[in-house]
């Protein structure tokens, strides 16, 4: 197996599927991550590669999963570690071309006009016809041109300055993702648009393959939703009172920067799969081909989950779980200040967090001192990453508080064992709760659902479920029907074989 970034690929063999994931696979535990080991070990008979996009090798990563025998190779790529390599061709008048072709490329972007990229990737990435490198593009005069150029036609009344360096900390990754190695595969299938997308667009470029998406959660609105809340992007409006509804000039760039990274991947990928309609729709939205679109649901394996039925403990103390990462995204405050609304109505009631602590320790602070404040602590358990199978049999009601979300396993989970649910109306949670046809509709609720960022309403609909035993039983009834009727591994399992097969068949690249 390698572990490399540098571009040359000679020595790498050619896999049947390059899975291409950004903060997710093998590193980080997680819905998306979990789906894609369970994808991996359901087909040993195909082998596969992955490159796996994360900020900087400075932090120390380990393994998060057993990696399957049939993972022959996997790359790393550092958005902040500078790969620099010489120009292929440094002639003169092949740089000044490179040049105009690049300022042309900008001026083009605010009409969606991609098909120049494929010059920008030969002047840029190619071997053979590279005639500017990374550090020509941070640091010479022909760029800060371009900057200057840029900076006149779109943003004159702003600081120069401030717009200097947002183009720099907007470019410096993409140049990084554009020098990386792509490992040789007969399909490329990224698991979600950004700079995974954009490296599933490049290795198109480079050896003619496939490329599939499949979108969990829709990375451009997952994107903008933490832009919009960031305080890290300056904003020459802070402070000020504005009488308009504006994200600030510098965050409308990122905004529109990560919407060009989406694009990008809906024009070169020849099918863009997500999980269920609403998902499709913000697809299409964003500028996805519908041609191209399908839905293809998240899936359990059965006999993972349906013995622990088996293994369900009654108890007088209930037990609300929260079971997921502990993030922003995730809204765990919210999940927080439902329990000490239950707990306020219910004194034999528990609460446990499910899940790891570690990838943003800040935000885990602070959902610990809010749990302090209040006067949780001796009811709510931080329990960090668990084997979830252990716990799934001990609650007595699930809850998801996120604010985004794709088709999370863990609802599915919950219901294979008959646990009920209470879960956000985010992604595609509502369908799985509630159902999505006439057919699984008529299943009846295996939960509830509430509006995003409310706790009284979270804390009502727990409630409800822990109050009322003959509802509770007939949720969990719901579930078992939903999960064993709809979203089983195996269909799942034969769809992406068929899917890769398909196209592996048409594909230029061979063993």
């Amino acid at each position: 197996m390698t572990d490399s970034a540098a571009r040359t690929t000679t020595s790498v063999p050619v896999a049947d599927v390059c899975l291409l994931t950004e903060g997710t696979y093998p590193y980080i535990t997680g819905g998306v991550s979990s789906w894609i080991h369970q994808l991996i070990g359901a087909m040993p008979s195909l082998t596969f590669s992955i490159v796996h996009i994360s900020p900087s090798s400075d932090a120390e990563v380990e393994y998060r999963y057993k990696l399957p025998e049939n993972i022959i190779s996997l790359v790393n790529v550092y958005l902040h570690d500078s790969i620099i390599h010489d120009p292929a061709t440094p002639d003169r008048a092949f740089r000044d071309r490179a040049y105009k072709d690049i300022l042309a490329f900008h001026d083009k972007l605010p009409e969606q006009d991609f098909s120049r990229f494929k010059l920008i990737f030969n002047h840029l990435c190619s071997d053979a016809q590279r005639s500017i490198n990374t550090k020509d593009m941070l640091f010479s005069q022909e760029s800060w041109d371009i900057i200057v150029a840029l900076y006149k036609k779109r943003a004159p009344d702003t600081s120069f300055i401030d717009y200097f360096w947002t183009w720099r900390f907007l470019h410096l990754p993409l140049f990084q993702v554009l020098n990386s190695e792509i490992p040789p595969a007969r399909v490329y299938h990224a698991v979600s648009t950004g700079y995974a997308g954009l490296v599933g667009a490049l290795a198109k470029l480079q050896y003619g393959a496939p490329l599939l998406l499949t979108e969990h959660g829709i990375y451009t609105k997952e994107r903008n939703i933490e832009i919009s809340r960031s305080e890290w992007i300056y904003s020459e409006e802070a402070g000020r009172i504005q009488a308009r509804r504006s994200q600030g000039f510098h965050k409308e760039v990122w905004m529109k920067f990560f919407m060009f990274l989406g694009q990008i991947t809906y024009e070169y990928a020849d099918e863009i799969i997500t999980l269920y309609g609403g998902n499709q729709d913000l697809q299409v939205q964003f500028g996805a081909d519908k041609s191209k679109c399908s839905v293809i649901p998240n899936a359990i394996k059965p006999g993972v989950f349906y013995p622990l039925r088996d293994n369900i403990e009654l108890d007088e103390v209930k037990k609300v779980g929260f079971v997921g990462r502990v993030v922003p995204i995730k809204d765990v405050k919210t999940f927080i200040k439902a329990c000490k609304m239950v707990a306020d109505r219910y004194d034999k009631v528990e609460f446990w967090i499910l899940g790891p602590t570690d990838e943003d320790e800040e935000y885990f602070k602070e959902c610990q001192s809010l749990s302090k404040l209040l006067a949780l602590d001796d009811r709510l358990q931080f329990f960090g990453k668990v084997d979830v199978r252990e716990y799934y049999p001990k609650l007595d009601v699930f809850v998801l508080t996120s604010i985004s979300e794709g088709q999370p396993l863990t609802i599915l989970e919950a219901m294979a064992v008959g646990v009920p649910s209470v879960s956000t109306r985010v992604g595609a949670c509502e369908e799985l709760i509630c159902g999505r046809t006439d057919e699984d509709i008529a299943l009846g609720p295996a939960g509830m659902v509430t509006n995003i960022g409310r706790p009284g309403e979270t804390a009502d609909a727990i409630c409800k479920i822990i109050s009322d035993q003959p509802l509770h039983d007939q949720m969990v009834q719901s579930g078992y029907d939903r999960v064993d009727k709809y979203y089983r591994e195996e269909k799942l399992i034969d769809t992406y074989m068929k899917l890769y097969q398909d196209y592996a068949a048409k594909s230029p690249v061979h063993s």
